[in-house]
């Protein structure tokens, strides 16, 4: 765990096991950033009603992927494949 400020960076794994106590933190003002192996990836604050601007979706600025069809022909079912393999352990 680490502290920045009013801020506390914790793991995955430590705000899941103490889920209860970080919120309640957080409802006292608090703020938590969830990291997962040191990067950020999640901020809790509290909730501020309505005046909280909502969370917006915005497409991307590149156009979309296509992923190209493959002429790769299968002359096995690699699922039959994976279960009979399985069925060998």
């Amino acid at each position: 765990m680490t502290h920045y400020g009013l801020m506390k960076t914790i793991t995955i794994s430590a705000f899941k096991a103490h889920l209860s106590a970080e919120l309640r933190k957080v409802r006292r003002g608090g703020r938590v950033v969830i990291s997962d192996r040191d990067t950020p990836i999640a901020e809790v604050v509290p909730f501020r009603g309505e005046d909280t601007p909502t969370l917006g979706i915005r497409l991307p600025d590149a156009v979309p992927f296509e992923i190209p069809r493959s002429s790769l022909r299968i002359e096995h079912d690699p699922v039959a494949y994976l279960l009979e393999d399985r069925a060998r352990r």
